[in-house]
């Protein structure tokens, strides 16, 4: 009777905790690849459970953004350029920056022909995301004046091959991997990284709806503990990391190979360490939220500016 008792109760406190897990969606802001390696491990590894949560990674195509998704209540969380987020605070959507995961941007210019620097690419017709998170590259050519024929994609490189546009943008982890691997010969000086200028601002970070955060604060910052806990297990172990992150792109149907992952994500790493103290700090700096005001402000005519509290607190 004590054997059967014990397992009654056993199992009742089994289905309690089960029941008291905190569910949410993660939806990030692109396809299934190491750009999120974090999320993903921290998922598999059991990191979230462990926090009382049970979380559901899907991924955006492209009718359907992140932020529409955000907005829609399909999910609760998703990760933005910090440009990105900021466009849409000013646009009337409270966001709140609960973890800033990378430090340095990827974003980049390539050209067919030399690029010198920032002015080289006055006149020319360069593709860009059709799903957007090219706004710091879009104010900064504003700012230096540019004359600039923009010109959509979805998510590949085939405008930039064919040669339909002079340049493209490209993130460092991925688009630049794309057409290396694809046989295309760039040097140095066909190359111009904004993260090697002064328009280097942090990147990816997390985001939740500040209604959601006011909510659901326990949770979130749950969810935050256990993603750095994803990412520095995957910092340490890149080849489990990878299989990972392939099995991810394997269920949404995305093409990729176990190369191309590595290569994006020892990028990714690489960016997500602060300058200074080449450490992951996963959190956003107040005066590179101020350098982000200013240049919103000074280009876009934003008429105030994001305090660091309302950006990271509800």
């Amino acid at each position: 009777m004590r054997k059967k008792l014990l397992s009654i109760l056993t199992a009742l406190v089994i289905s309690i905790c089960a029941h008291a897990q905190e569910e949410m969606v993660f939806i990030p802001q692109w396809t299934a690849q190491a750009q999120f390696a974090g999320y993903y491990v921290a998922l598999e590894k059991g990191f979230y459970q462990r926090q009382g949560l049970k979380v559901h990674i899907e991924h955006p195509y492209a009718s359907n953004s992140c932020i529409k998704l955000l907005k829609d209540g399909k999910c609760q969380l998703t990760t933005l350029p910090l440009m990105t987020a900021l466009y849409h605070v000013n646009q009337g959507l409270h966001l709140i920056n609960v973890q800033q995961t990378m430090q340095n941007t990827g974003l980049m210019f390539i050209s067919h022909k030399p690029i010198q620097n920032i002015k080289s690419l006055n006149g020319l017709r360069i593709g860009h995301w059709k799903a957007g998170f090219f706004e710091l590259a879009h104010l900064m050519t504003i700012e230096n004046h540019l004359k600039i024929d923009w010109v959509p994609f979805i998510q590949n490189v085939n405008l930039f091959i064919s040669g339909a546009i002079d340049a493209t943008l490209a993130m460092s982890y991925n688009e630049f991997y794309q057409l290396q691997l694809s046989g295309i010969k760039m040097t140095d000086d066909h190359l111009l990284y904004l993260s090697e200028t002064e328009y280097n601002l942090p990147e990816d970070g997390l985001y939740v709806t500040a209604e959601y955060y006011k909510q659901h604060k326990d949770a979130v910052d749950k969810f935050a503990k256990a993603t750095r806990e994803g990412w520095e297990w995957a910092a340490a172990h890149l080849d489990e990391t990878i299989k990972i992150v392939m099995k991810m792109a394997d269920d949404d149907d995305v093409m990729t190979n176990k190369l191309m992952q590595r290569l994006m994500l020892t990028d990714y790493l690489k960016r997500m360490t602060d300058k200074k103290s080449g450490k992951r700090t996963y959190r956003l700096a107040p005066s590179d939220l101020q350098r982000a005001n200013r240049l919103l402000q000074g280009i876009a005519g934003e008429t105030y500016p994001i305090t660091f509290q309302q950006f990271t607190q509800p």
